[in-house]
C-alpha cells in the first residue's frame, strides 16, 4: 500500500482505531522494545533522525540494538522520478508483520510521516500527541510561501579604494601611477558572488634621453574588470579570476629637439586579471591585482626615423596594490 505523506496522519488515525484494543490490553504505561534498521539514499535522513522523530511522538518505545524479545522496525527509502517513496515494516516477536508505504516530494516530508505511523502502531495514543503539531501545519505551509528572508536576497555592496600601480606597457621603463578604484560586489546568503571593478590610473615614467632630445611619456587610462566568481565564498581572504579592458590615451612630451611635436595616441588593451583580497574587517579590503596586458593598438614614437623613442609592446604586465572601504 502506498500513501502520500499528506495522508499519513489519516492513516495514523485509522491505525489508532484498529489497534485500540491492543493498547487497552497492554496498558498505556507499557514500554515497547524496538530494533530499528534504516536504509536510504545519501543525504536522505539517517537512523538517528528516524529514531529521534519516533521518540518525539511517543515516550513508550525503547530502541535497542539486541535481537532478544524485540519487535523489528525496518525503514527503506528510495528516490523515484516522482519523488521519495518510503516503506515501513513492523515485525512482532511472534512473526506478525505490518507493512506501510508513504510517498512524498522530499525526505523531510516522508521520514516524519513514517515515524508517526511507527509510533501509532506501537502506541495508538501517539496520534493524539501528533494533533498539536498537525494544527500548526497550515501556518508552516503559509510561511513557505513568504518572500525569502533578508539574508537570502542578493545584496550589492559598493566600495571605494585607492592604491599604487606599476606597469611595463606604456613606456620604455617601468611606469608608476596613483590609482582610484570604484567597485560593486554581490553577496547572497552570506556567500560571495560576482564583482565589478572600475579603476582610473595616470602613469608617468622616467625621462627618455637621446642625443636628439628628451621625451616624457604619460598615460591616462580607465580599466573595467569583471570577476564572475570569487573563491572561497566565505572567509577572510579570496581570489577572483577576472577579465580586464583598458581605454585611455598615451601622450609624449618632447624637449631639446628640433621638432617638438607632442603626439597623443589612443590606448586600448585587454587581458586577464588575477585579483587577491584580504578582508580583516567586513568593511576593509587589502588588494593585490596582477594583470597581463595585450595592447590592441600599437604605435612607435621617433625623434627621427633613425632614432626611436618607444614602441608599444606586444604584451606587458601591470601590478597594483591598494586598500578600499566596503559598504557594510
Amino acid at each position: 500500500m502506498r500513501l502520500s505523506a499528506a495522508l499519513a496522519c489519516l492513516l495514523a488515525g485509522t491505525l489508532a482505531v484498529t489497534t485500540r484494543a491492543r493498547a487497552e490490553e497492554a496498558r498505556s504505561t507499557a514500554l515497547q522494545t524496538l530494533r530499528v534498521t534504516y536504509s536510504a539514499p545519501a543525504g536522505c535522513g539517517s537512523r538517528a533522525t528516524f529514531v529521534a522523530e519516533l521518540e518525539a511522538r511517543t515516550p513508550r518505545v525503547r530502541v535497542v540494538d539486541t535481537q532478544d524479545l524485540a519487535a523489528a522496525v525496518s525503514v527503506e527509502l528510495a528516490d523515484r522520478p516522482t519523488g521519495i517513496v518510503g516503506q515501513l515494516s513492523l515485525r512482532e516477536p511472534d512473526g506478525t508483520e505490518t507493512l506501510r508505504a508513504v510517498a512524498g516530494k522530499s525526505c523531510e516530508e516522508v521520514v516524519p510521516a513514517l515515524a508517526l505511523i511507527a509510533a501509532v502502531l506501537v502506541d495508538p495514543e501517539a496520534i493524539t500527541r501528533a494533533q498539536t503539531p498537525a494544527k500548526a501545519a497550515p501556518a508552516n505551509e503559509g510561511s513557505a510561501a513568504q518572500p525569502p528572508r533578508d539574508d537570502e536576497r542578493p545584496r550589492f555592496r559598493p566600495s571605494l579604494g585607492t592604491g599604487v600601480a606599476v606597469t611595463s606597457s606604456v613606456a620604455p621603463s617601468l611606469s608608476v601611477a596613483p590609482a582610484l578604484e570604484l567597485g560593486l560586489e554581490m553577496e547572497q546568503g552570506g556567500r560571495r558572488g560576482p564583482m565589478l571593478l572600475l579603476s582610473f590610473e595616470r602613469f608617468s615614467s622616467s625621462t627618455v634621453t637621446t642625443h636628439a632630445g628628451l621625451a616624457d611619456l604619460s598615460t591616462l587610462l580607465g580599466r573595467v574588470s569583471l570577476c564572475p566568481w570569487r573563491w572561497p565564498a566565505r572567509g577572510l581572504a579570496f581570489l577572483a579570476p577576472c577579465g580586464a579592458f583598458e581605454a585611455g590615451s598615451l601622450h609624449v612630451d618632447v624637449s631639446q629637439t628640433l621638432d617638438e611635436k607632442e603626439p597623443t595616441v589612443l590606448w586600448l588593451a585587454a587581458g586577464p586579471d588575477l585579483h587577491l583580497e584580504l578582508r580583516p574587517l567586513a568593511v576593509l579590503g587589502l588588494e593585490l591585482d596582477l594583470l597581463g596586458i595585450f595592447p590592441l593598438v600599437r604605435d612607435t614614437f621617433y625623434f627621427s626615423p633613425e632614432i626611436p623613442v618607444f614602441s608599444i609592446p606586444v604584451v606587458g604586465w601591470t601590478g597594483r596594490v591598494g586598500v578600499k572601504a566596503v559598504w557594510p
